[in-house]
């Protein structure tokens, strides 16, 4: 069974700076974790792929920027990703894409962590399948947040320990998201006006359900949908 593609904005994957394996076993899927509690070894993302670079020095390595309403994913193909590096060098940026992949962490000479994609698939797509991502991720964050205080979360006790952060800043993440959405007057189509039942206002009520913003695991009507060369549907799986 493959794991669940955590959906998640720049702005809160770009502070997941910590990774841990569950066993001992050196083949052990590495996790990266969520600030907002959950683990994350496959992370489906949809953005503007604004630019290319070959980074490499021998081989090709290249290096691709996703830009989304809270920040920038940065992804990196080489050999062993073929179908993405090759796409990565024939693309012609600014076009929207999807990205299923690995998280990926490394040690800036500084100190400093930071954080990428290893794509395990990445595909062109359209202004309404970056819309739904960006009305699907919202509802996912905040189903986080409303349950990083359960005592039975064990990957929220572990954020806890592990960042100095509180995770109800990625409530505004959401909000600075669905803001840019509802402005955006060129790509948001009227049916997602109300970005899917969460709206700027209704993730700043702090006192809002959990049923009211959480994100149906089986739901295609905003996650769901054929995006090129994979089909959103079978990342839940």
């Amino acid at each position: 069974m493959r794991e669940l593609a955590q959906r998640a904005f720049a702005g809160e994957f770009n502070d997941a700076g910590y990774t841990f394996r569950e066993s001992d076993d050196d083949r052990a899927p590495v996790y990266a974790l969520l600030p907002t509690g959950a683990k994350a070894n496959r992370v489906f993302v949809v953005g503007t792929l604004t630019e290319t670079d070959d980074v490499g020095s021998d081989d090709e390595y290249w290096q691709g920027r996703i830009v989304g309403p809270t920040g920038t994913f940065f992804t990196y193909a080489g050999q062993y990703q073929p179908e993405a590096a090759a796409m990565l060098r024939e693309v012609d940026p600014a076009v929207f894409v999807a990205l299923v992949g690995k998280p990926r962490t490394y040690e800036t000479d500084d100190g400093d962590t930071n954080v990428s994609l290893r794509p395990e698939h990445l595909t062109v797509v359209d202004a309404d399948t970056r819309n739904r991502w960006v009305t699907e991720t919202a509802k996912r964050t905040l189903d986080r947040i409303q349950r990083f205080d359960d005592d039975s979360n064990e990957y929220a006790a572990m954020a806890r320990e592990e960042y100095d952060a509180d995770p109800d800043q990625y409530r505004q993440t959401v909000i600075q998201a669905l803001e840019e959405l509802t402005d955006d007057a060129e790509t948001v189509p009227t049916s997602q006006g109300q970005a899917g039942g969460v709206t700027p206002s209704t993730a700043e009520d702090a006192s809002g359900s959990a049923t009211e913003v959480s994100a149906d695991e089986d739901s295609t009507s905003q996650s769901g949908g054929d995006i090129g060369d994979f089909d959103t549907t079978d990342l839940d799986s």
